[in-house]
């Protein structure tokens, strides 16, 4: 591939002196290490959601009477089992945070609160307008369109709507 630069200066060294590499060498490394530390994390954040639903479904699997008090207190209060009324232990679904937008829905906020919104009436002005125009446009549909209903020859839509607005400012 043909370049329109010298590669090798731009990038064996800095021509203005902009940069200091021991400084982005340290700065990237600092970056590395931060991205590894949240890899670290998030594996055992794994690791821990993976023992728990291991330890959950060796819980699920026995029943309610052959458990131990010890083992019945840890199945009550685990998050990713439920102990239903009757004595069942069932897994949950592990749900990640919701999302901001999860948030809002079940907040209710912009839910229609039992009542109707006041409805807005239409402005006069605005009613009267819309009637003129139209009548305007009948107009000059009428004057650039043929018997047969096909615009005359060297006229457009355009130019009937602009006959509509000039009969239109005539009107008033």
């Amino acid at each position: 591939m043909d370049y329109s630069f010298d590669r090798d200066d731009f990038y064996d060294r800095d021509p203005r002196g902009l940069f200091d590499r021991d400084e982005m060498r340290r700065e990237q490394d600092l970056m590395d290490e931060i991205r590894r530390e949240r890899e670290l994390a998030r594996r055992d954040r794994e690791d821990d959601m993976r023992r728990a639903a291991d330890e959950a479904a060796r819980l699920e699997e026995t029943k309610v009477e052959e458990l131990q008090t010890k083992d019945l207190v840890e199945a009550i209060n685990n998050p990713l089992l439920k102990v239903t009324p009757e004595g069942r232990i069932s897994s949950r679904r592990v749900m990640r945070s919701p999302s901001g937008r999860d948030v809002i829905r079940r907040s209710g906020q912009f839910t229609r609160q039992g009542f109707d919104l006041p409805v807005k009436k239409p402005r006069k002005k605005n009613k009267k307008h819309c009637k003129n125009l139209s009548e305007c446009l009948r107009q000059a549909n009428a004057e650039l369109r043929t018997k047969k209903g096909s615009l005359r020859k060297g006229k457009t839509q355009a130019d009937i709507m602009r006959r509509a607005q000039r009969l239109l400012r005539k009107m008033k």
